[in-house]
């Protein structure tokens, strides 16, 4: 198992010179070694970390930018700077809303020419709204983005989050999207799952791993996104250790772990978070940073 990171010329910089720069990464390739690519737009946790925007994920196939995974603060420019065109996103895939992974909602639906935009997204509970009360409150006719009302068609795709059923979001051609619940604490929150012809992509979502069937959701999937935000001396009912990611990772036979929703400044931490995710994880592992592109194979 060994950390990766594209190009590899800079592995020597991801390991011994924290922290790590925006290096300017924009458009997928097209001609790569699969038609399905990750781009992380933020990879920062709550606060962004440094130099980092908070949550947000684009999936490219066939070179073109058509599943958004979460909008997290500072997630607007990245996605301007990738290159994706929002007139090509079938789907936009929220987590859940605390505002690192949904603060620049706003700001992506402000501009788009377009009429309809389906925005998937977890049930309620007593103190968070649901997808539809949270997109009411933003762009209905006394939302706070009322400016938008009638410029744009929202098409809410709701995720059960009271169970751990999986809930079909959205079914194209070759590609399929479900989502089911992740353990936040008491914030309801989804996991995803994008599977294209033969590869897959999952993305925990902020979870403290302690819900084992989670692992059956995620079972062989070429590339695990996990969110590193917390120590392994934390005891986060928010949040997964980095041993309990890499065990997650490990007992779901995933191909790849890509560290997202790192929430520490703090090189040393990072390092040694990411030491121990490998030492229980045997596949490759790659430190996410924005606009990085991850082949998805």
């Amino acid at each position: 198992m060994w950390l990766t990171m594209k190009p590899i010329i800079r592995y020597s910089v991801l390991i011994l010179s924290f922290p790590i720069a925006n290096l300017g990464w924009a458009e997928c390739p097209v001609n790569s070694e699969s038609n399905v690519q990750l781009q992380i737009l933020g990879s920062g946790g709550p606060n962004g970390s440094g130099d980092r925007a908070s949550s947000g994920y684009v999936l490219w196939v066939d070179g073109v930018g058509r599943i958004l995974v979460d909008a997290g603060s500072g997630t607007k420019v990245r996605f301007d700077k990738s290159g994706a065109n929002f007139d090509d996103i079938d789907l936009v895939a929220l987590s859940h809303f605390h505002p690192d992974h949904s603060a620049e909602l706003p700001a992506l639906l402000w501009t788009p020419p377009r009429g309809s935009i389906r925005i998937s997204g977890p049930t309620g509970s007593d103190q968070v709204p649901s997808l539809d009360s949270f997109l009411e409150s933003l762009f209905g006719e006394e939302g706070a983005f009322s400016v938008t009302y009638g410029r744009l068609t929202l098409d809410p795709i709701t995720v059960d989050v009271s169970s751990n059923e999986v809930t079909e979001v959205w079914r194209d051609g070759d590609i399929l999207v479900r989502g089911r619940s992740v353990p936040h604490g008491t914030i309801p929150a989804v996991g995803y799952r994008v599977d294209i012809g033969d590869t897959s992509i999952a993305f925990t979502s902020d979870q403290n791993g302690s819900d084992p069937t989670f692992i059956s959701f995620i079972q062989d999937v070429d590339v695990l996104v996990v969110h590193m935000t917390t120590p392994e001396s934390s005891n986060s009912a928010l949040h997964a250790k980095p041993s309990v990611w890499g065990q997650m990772a490990e007992s779901a036979n995933a191909g790849h772990v890509v560290i997202s929703h790192i929430g520490s400044d703090s090189d040393a931490v990072v390092v040694e978070g990411v030491g121990i995710l490998r030492d229980n994880f045997s596949g490759q592992v790659t430190l996410g940073e924005d606009l990085l592109c991850v082949e998805v194979i």
